[in-house]
C-alpha cells in the first residue's frame, strides 16, 4: 500500500471553498441518514412479513417505522417544499423514486390493514394475492433503494461498488426479520431458521464487500483505512460482532432448540441487530471519500 493511500484524508464541508488537491471525506450524509436508511429496510420487511402471516399489528408497526423514515427525509431536505423537487426527478434519481413509491406503499398498506382489520370481503382470493405480490416488489425496492442511492455517487469509490445495494438489502432484511420475532403471536418453528440464514447472508455479503472494495480505487482504500483508524469500535465491535455475529448465534440457538426461546434473549437479539444495522450504515456513510482530483 503506497503513501498516497495511507495519507489522512482532508475534511471539507458542503458549501466551503477549497482548491487544494487531496482526498476529501463527505460530511453531508451522517447518522441521521444512516438511521433513515435503517428504518426504511426495517419498516418494509416488518410490514411484508407481518402481512404475509396475517399479523396486522406487526404490519401497522412496519408502516409507522416507514413514516418515521419519511420524517427523517424531510429533515434531511431542510424544507418540506423541497420534496416537490425531489419527487419531480423520478426518471433519473433513486432518491426520487423512493420519495414517490414509499408514500404509495404506506397509503396502500394502511388501506389494506384497515380492510383486513374490519374483516372486509374486498381483500381475499385473487385480490390478496395481487396485493401480496405488489407489497413484495415494493419491499424489495425499498430494501435495495438506500444502496442504490449511494451507488449513484461515482466520485466515492467505496459507495460505487455494485455489492453495496445487495449488502444494504440483506442488512435491512435481517433487521426486519429479527424485529418480527418480538411480535407476541405464535411463530412457525421453521421461521427461526430464517434468522441465522438472513443474518449469515448479510455477513457473507459484508465480507465480500470489504474484501473487494480495496480494489475499487485509492479513494476506497483510504475509506477502509478510516474504518480501521477512526471507527474500529463502531464498525467491527458494535456493527459486526455485537450487531451481527451475536444475533446470528442467538438465532441459530433458537432454530435448533425452539422450546428454549425466551423473550429476554429475543429482545437482546433485536436491539443488538438494529443497533448493528445503524452502526454499519453510519460508518460506511461517514468514511465516504471523494476520489482525488488533480
Amino acid at each position: 500500500m503506497n503513501k498516497i493511500s495511507q495519507q489522512e484524508p482532508k475534511l471539507i464541508r458542503q458549501g466551503s471553498v477549497d482548491f487544494s488537491v487531496g482526498y476529501k471525506v463527505q460530511t453531508t450524509w451522517k447518522f441521521q441518514e444512516a438511521l433513515m436508511f435503517t428504518l426504511e429496510g426495517l419498516g418494509a420487511t416488518m410490514f411484508f412479513v407481518s402481512f404475509l402471516f396475517g399479523q396486522l399489528n406487526g404490519a401497522l408497526l412496519g408502516l409507522v417505522i416507514l413514516m418515521a423514515s419519511g420524517a427523517l427525509l424531510l429533515v434531511h431536505l431542510g424544507n418540506p417544499r423541497n420534496m416537490i423537487y425531489v419527487m419531480a426527478n423520478f426518471r433519473h434519481s433513486w432518491m426520487s423514486r423512493g420519495a414517490v413509491l414509499i408514500p404509495v406503499f404506506i397509503v396502500l398498506g394502511l388501506i389494506s390493514v384497515a380492510l383486513l382489520g374490519s374483516n372486509s370481503a374486498v381483500i381475499g382470493g385473487m385480490a390478496n394475492t395481487v396485493l401480496t405480490v405488489f407489497f413484495l416488489l415494493l419491499s424489495i425496492f425499498i430494501l435495495f433503494k438506500s444502496g442504490l442511492v449511494m451507488h449513484s455517487f461515482p466520485a466515492i469509490s467505496l459507495w460505487n461498488s455494485s455489492l453495496l445495494p445487495i449488502l444494504f438489502a440483506f442488512n435491512g432484511l435481517a433487521s426486519g426479520a429479527v424485529l418480527f420475532t418480538l411480535y407476541p403471536g405464535r411463530l412457525p418453528p421453521d421461521f427461526y431458521w430464517v434468522l441465522p440464514t438472513v443474518i449469515g447472508l448479510f455477513l457473507i455479503s459484508l465480507m465480500f464487500y470489504l474484501s473487494t472494495s480495496g480494489r475499487a480505487g485509492l479513494g476506497a482504500v483510504v475509506s477502509l483505512n478510516l474504518i480501521s483508524k477512526r471507527y474500529f469500535t463502531s464498525f467491527y465491535v458494535v456493527g459486526i460482532f455485537a450487531g451481527t455475529v451475536m444475533p446470528m448465534i442467538i438465532g441459530l440457538h433458537f432454530a435448533m432448540w425452539p422450546t428454549q426461546t425466551t423473550m429476554p434473549f429475543i429482545f437482546l437479539m433485536t436491539v443488538a441487530r438494529v443497533v448493528g444495522d445503524v452502526a454499519i450504515r453510519n460508518v460506511i456513510l461517514k468514511v465516504g471519500v471523494y476520489d482525488k482530483v488533480l
